[in-house]
């Protein structure tokens, strides 16, 4: 995938829009109907589940209480006079009717009335007795009547005596038998005539005392507490569709959750957003002015942050309760570590800022799922900052489960979720997994697209088995070789003066790949062959030559390879000249014409790093080493420090370093790392006797003795006048010595 194109102003203007607008729309989206503000006395729009436990008054079973226990309260009775003094009255003026209607003057006549007139004399008058029961009261003697009356007054004032409450009368009736019985009555009257009579007579002694039974009845409601409900975590408060309570509603107000306007919800995520990109760039501004000033890389940013912002949403809606342990699942640790490998591992930690932030806006009543995010993030950063493969990478990816699971359980506990230990360490160990999925999945399309040159994406291409370097060592084993060697000496000395050791060394093995097209043309290469030069202009060999590293840039971009790749291959020459054969230009001229140098000089472009510049010279170096060493099989440390000298001399006097950020004393430091490097591969080998030199073809002797003369030279040159550049045999103004390699 070819990396993104578009202007930078383009690039940053994407960038800022994502940020400021397409991650709030994000985190806000769910607010539209997750946050739908809730009235009482209304359907709900949402199911809302208890983030913790919630215990709120309930007014409405509060008064109910109080009505029942007020209600318990029994009524406050005191005596009622009048309805006891009634009771003995009514018996008293029974027996005086009787006495009244026995009395001789009872008739008109002035004679006595006869029992049947009596009886229905007084059947008006006591309606409430049995008509035989009257006859037997009048058919009593005197005596008798007097007798009945006294006993029967006796258990009026019992009865009257007695607390009897409203709806008690019939069962304190029942009991007169047995005050009967205690009593004398003649002719069995009592049971026949003076219970009627007491029964009839018999009425509530005692009566309710309102005010004070009220009083009572108040104060009891009133030493009833309020009572509360409880909603315990995950519970719902309310139900989608369901009205609204008084308590369900304060339950809500208790942990606001009763929702706001959604667009509400868009200003804060806005304007936090805002705040988050304005200290990322304060920051960045200072500390990282790299990722700053490439809008590329500020676009990179963005597009993780809304990446993030989508899996918070999703991991958020996926949970559907702020209790619910599945929110251990948000994979931030993936994040962390996608931007230490694109960027770099301060980035990586400076990223935990906002990404916890973010988890806090969405998930404020979780405190165990920010500092979740927050530790995973911290933990992932050291997890990919030295990787050596990009195996290790999914090494590093996988080994973050363990981790993750032991947060989640561990904040579980200490957050008081006891309940949810396991699912959380479930979940923590499944985010361990979504993490090396993520990281896995979308880096190598990070990378490409936004062409970003990562430690995994060198490693992968430092692997030997890449098929350009196959092709390289199949088709140009010399030219293989000594890549290898050159990516050795690279990696050491850009280790040395702290610069990207891993991305100069993998440079350096790519850089000579051009010469798989015509590889016979390169010394290297021409192992028991004639030379193909001897027979060719010195101005179309140098064409041949240098078409090496436009040969090599075309490969280079077929394979896709990185900026950072091609950009070695184009700067390992420079714009040098290619002095062997310029010099046979001009060895061949007619007397008195002139040789363009230009035409023999590279097409390409100076070194504008440390990597590429140090690249460029142990190109040069190797070469020219190891064509000494083919003339000198003793080539001593000394003449080794001479020809390095005098190779990073010529290069820094034409200017070739110009517009390389390195300095003096790096270059120093990098002489002294190539001169050790080459001492351990070109030191003095002993001449065994049983072996002897064999000739070889006229064309290898030729070749090795072009390319050794031009290293003894400046060897020798060193020697006599310590700098190899005076014994040019022909030197343009403008050039330095180069070797046809």
């Amino acid at each position: 995938m070819a990396p993104l194109a578009g202007s930078a102003w383009g690039q940053r203007a994407l960038a800022a829009a994502l940020a400021v607008i397409g991650i709030p729309a994000i985190l806000s989206i769910s607010a539209f109907w997750q946050e739908a503000p809730i009235r009482e006395g209304e359907p709900s729009r949402r199911t809302v589940l208890a983030p913790d436990p919630i215990r709120v008054d309930d007014p409405e079973t509060t008064e109910r209480e109080r009505r029942n226990v007020a209600e318990s309260v029994e009524p406050i009775l005191v005596p009622d006079n009048e309805a006891r003094s009634a009771i003995v009255q009514n018996v008293e003026d029974t027996f005086a009717r009787i006495e009244q209607a026995r009395e001789p003057s009872s008739g008109d006549d002035g004679k006595s009335l006869s029992v049947d007139e009596q009886v229905a004399g007084l059947l008006d008058q006591l309606e409430d007795l049995p008509p035989s029961a009257i006859r037997q009261l009048v058919e009593l003697d005197d005596d008798q009547l007097l007798v009945a009356k006294a006993q029967a007054v006796e258990v009026a004032r019992d009865l009257a005596l007695r607390s009897i409450p409203e709806g008690a009368v019939e069962q304190t009736i029942e009991q007169i038998d047995g005050m009967l019985a205690v009593h004398s009555f003649p002719d069995d009257v009592g049971q026949t005539a003076v219970k009627p009579m007491l029964a009839a007579a018999l009425q509530p002694t005692v009566r309710i005392d309102e005010e004070a039974t009220e009083a009572a009845r108040e104060a009891a409601a009133a030493a009833v507490a309020p009572l509360q409900k409880s909603f315990p975590p995950g519970t719902p408060i309310v139900q989608v569709g369901e009205t609204v309570s008084e308590v369900q509603m304060a339950a809500l107000r208790a942990r606001g959750l009763e929702g706001a306007d959604p667009w509400l919800t868009v200003g804060r995520a806005l304007a936090l957003t805002a705040a988050i990109a304005l200290s990322l760039a304060f920051y960045l501004r200072a500390y990282r002015p790299k990722v700053w000033g490439s809008a590329r890389l500020l676009l990179l940013l963005s597009v993780l942050f809304v990446l993030y912002a989508l899996t918070l949403q999703a991991a958020v809606v996926f949970a559907s309760g702020s209790t619910n342990p599945l929110l251990y699942l948000l994979p931030a640790g993936a994040f962390a570590m996608l931007t230490t490998i694109l960027f770099d591992p301060p980035v990586g930690v400076l990223v935990t800022i906002p990404i916890t932030t973010l988890a806090a806006f969405m998930a404020p009543s979780r405190p165990g799922i920010i500092v979740f995010a927050a530790l995973t993030c911290l933990a992932s950063v050291p997890l990919v900052s030295r990787l050596s493969a990009r195996g290790a990478l999914r090494t590093a990816a996988w080994r973050s489960t363990l981790a993750y699971a032991v947060f989640a359980a561990v904040l579980a506990v200490v957050f008081g979720e006891l309940g949810d230990v396991g699912f959380a360490a479930l979940a923590g160990l499944a985010s361990g997994i979504l993490t090396a999925i993520i990281v896995n999945a979308t880096l190598p399309f990070l990378e490409s697209v936004f062409g970003v040159l990562t430690a995994t994406s060198l490693l992968d291409l430092a692997d030997r088995n890449h098929p350009l370097l196959r092709e390289l060592e199949r088709k140009a084993l010399g030219s293989y070789n000594h890549s290898v060697e050159v990516s050795k000496m690279v990696e050491r000395a850009a280790r040395a003066v702290d610069a990207d050791s891993l991305l100069a060394s993998v440079a350096a093995l790519y850089h000579d790949i051009g010469k798989v097209q015509r590889p016979y043309f390169f010394v290297e290469n021409q192992f028991g062959i004639e030379n193909p030069h001897e027979n060719l202009e010195p101005e179309v060999s140098a064409r041949i030559i240098k078409e090496h590293v436009t040969d090599g840039i075309e490969m280079a971009r077929s394979y896709r390879m990185p900026a950072e790749i091609v950009e070695g291959i184009r700067t390992h020459h420079g714009t040098t000249l290619v002095s062997y054969f310029y010099r046979q230009a001009v060895n061949r001229a007619p007397e008195g014409a002139s040789v363009d140098g230009k035409r023999f000089r590279y097409d390409g472009k100076k070194p504008a790093s440390k990597e590429t510049a140090i690249l460029m010279l142990a190109d040069c170096c190797e070469g020219a080493t190891r064509a000494a060493a083919l003339a000198d099989r003793n080539l001593t440390r000394e003449a080794i420090a001479d020809i390095v000298t005098g190779l990073l001399d010529d290069r820094v006097e034409d200017g070739q370093l110009d517009e390389a950020n390195i300095t003096f004393r790096e270059l120093q430091t990098v002489r002294e790392s190539f001169i050790e490097s080459l001492c351990y591969v070109y030191h003095p080998r002993i001449t065994y006797p049983e072996l002897r030199p064999r000739s070889t073809t006229v064309g290898r002797e030729t070749t090795v003795a072009s390319e050794a003369s031009d290293a003894t030279e400046a060897a020798d040159a060193a020697r006599a006048n310590g700098h190899p550049r005076d014994t040019a045999k022909v030197r343009p103004p403008e050039s330095v010595g180069e070797l046809p390699h």
